[in-house]
């Protein structure tokens, strides 16, 4: 039996659909896991910022970790919400108790060393006399902004002459790919190690070559998601927006920030999941879900 289970396009709206309905079971159960998670955070990032020296960096570093483990407590609580439980706030700490933290750490690692590599690529394509082409480039189309005349294309022609713009243009594009790649490793790689068990590098291969696979599927799921994101921020600004109007922008901000950590966060876990639910095949969790069909439009409410 293949791990991976190839799906339809259409499974990608299924996963938003299958998210929407997890998260109107326990709304106020994901809010406050979500809070919590929000509160842990901005407490450790507030201690690294006023202990001194080394200790400060080192609660940094942790703080740093707290969102991969987060994001995995919050995945074993909808998990726990799909079997009919309680989402509870120990839920947070199951990374910890299932020994899984250093895995799910794994995509921030290599996350950092993409960012690593892509600048010394840059540095590589373009040296430091790209680089000081590029600043001065900057400062030159600034000068030209806050003068009285507006700029001549023979003027903006001379700013732009000095800086190696095909050999920039080819590094945004690698860095799109890499950006891509990335985003497609790291979609499903908690929910495989939190529930699948496989340690951090492994997760994070079958979870690219499973987005690959069904690569349909995510771009679907992608394109919803955008309007859906789009469409809840709009409704979370307003209201952010009607609280600054009333008791001040502190306030406002707060409500913005609860906004996406109560309702985003669970949200996008929630798609996680289900994606990884139906996209991998569980050997050890019993029969895996049905595909969804790929004929006719009801195969969007398939279940």
């Amino acid at each position: 039996m293949r791990d991976i289970r190839k799906l339809p396009a259409s499974a990608g709206a299924q996963w938003l659909l299958d998210t929407f309905s997890l998260y109107r079971r326990a709304p106020l159960q994901l809010a406050v896991l979500g809070v919590i998670g929000m509160l842990v955070s901005s407490l450790m990032f507030a201690l690294s910022q006023a202990l001194p020296s080394w200790i400060g960096t080192a609660v940094q570093m942790l703080w740093l970790a707290t969102g991969p483990i987060v994001f995995g407590g919050m995945l074993w609580a909808v998990s726990e919400i799909d079997q009919g439980h309680r989402a509870r706030p120990t839920h947070l700490l199951q990374p910890i108790r299932d020994r899984r933290v250093f895995h799910l750490l794994v995509p921030l690692l290599i996350y950092f060393a993409a960012m690593v590599l892509l600048g010394s690529l840059l540095l590589a394509m373009i040296g430091k006399e790209g680089l000081a082409s590029i600043a001065q480039a900057t400062l030159d189309l600034q000068a030209l902004q806050l003068a009285d005349t507006p700029a001549t294309s023979e003027q903006m022609q001379a700013v732009f002459d000095p800086v190696p713009v095909k050999r920039i243009l080819l590094w945004m594009a690698l860095t799109f790919v890499v950006f891509v790649a990335l985003s497609m490793a790291m979609f499903t790689q908690p929910a495989l190690v939190m529930f699948d068990r496989q340690s951090g590098m492994h997760a994070l291969r079958m979870s690219l070559q499973g987005c690959i696979e069904n690569f349909t599927a995510m771009v679907v799921f992608m394109l919803l998601w955008l309007i859906a994101s789009v469409c809840i921020n709009f409704l979370i600004f307003i209201v952010a927006n009607i609280a600054t109007l009333f008791a001040g922008p502190n306030v406002g901000m707060a409500v913005l920030n609860l906004g996406v950590i109560t309702v985003m966060m669970p949200l996008y876990v929630g798609a996680v999941y289900a994606a990884w639910k139906q996209m991998f095949a569980h050997r050890t969790r019993g029969n895996p879900p049905p595909v969804p069909a790929s004929n006719g439009p009801k195969n969007i409410l398939a279940a």
